[in-house]
């Protein structure tokens, strides 16, 4: 059991085939335990068979970005993820009402109130903007449901967001040759 579980986000407009070398080493680390791929990404059933595979073999839950409506998402995708990230709360409340309680639906909240109607509404997690540690240190310190920080890019974030109580850090890959290092820096962090 880690003290915090790492979470990668890929980019809009990644290349598969760019992503899965990156992500064969990102993905081994223990301290990862989802992906979080973005709104709009249409694979084809080959590339996202691969993306599938290398998550079993690893333990690692595929988590979907969404807007709505959801008829605009690839329902192979939608059929095969774990969970569901909306951009806010209204958006969890929807999605709530449409995939039902069995799918995971975490939501991205600003301010106290809209973490709280998430929580409320049956969020799964909570996910507070990169540079919110008063957000996060609260939410941590009054619930039990998850938060995330967002945008976490180096090891003093990563350390400012474990201080604050973060239960997962989203780290987006950046395809910079550094990916695999900055994710094994804050592995190490994250198990400490």
């Amino acid at each position: 059991m880690t003290s915090c579980d790492l979470y990668p986000v890929l980019p809009a407009g990644f290349s598969l085939d760019a992503a899965l070398d990156v992500l064969r080493d990102v993905l081994a680390l223990p301290e990862v335990t989802a992906l979080r791929l973005p709104c709009g990404w249409t694979p084809e059933k080959a590339q996202l068979s691969q993306l599938v595979d290398l998550l079993h073999a690893n333990g690692v839950a595929m988590i979907l970005e969404v807007g709505l409506p959801l008829s605009g998402t690839s329902q192979s995708l939608l059929g095969t993820c774990d969970g569901l990230h909306a951009a806010c709360v209204e958006d969890l409340i929807t999605l709530r009402k449409t995939v039902g309680s069995d799918m995971a639906i975490g939501c991205v909240c600003t301010n106290r109130d809209d973490a709280m109607k998430a929580g409320e509404s049956g969020a799964d997690y909570v996910a507070f903007p990169a540079g919110e540690k008063e957000l996060v240190t609260w939410w941590s310190s009054v619930m039990e449901l998850p938060g995330v920080a967002e945008n976490i890019l180096t090891t003093d974030d990563g350390a400012l967001a474990l201080a604050a109580g973060a239960d997962f850090l989203a780290i987006p890959l950046q395809f910079d040759g550094k990916d695999a290092e900055r994710f094994s820096a804050m592995a190490a962090l994250a198990a400490d």
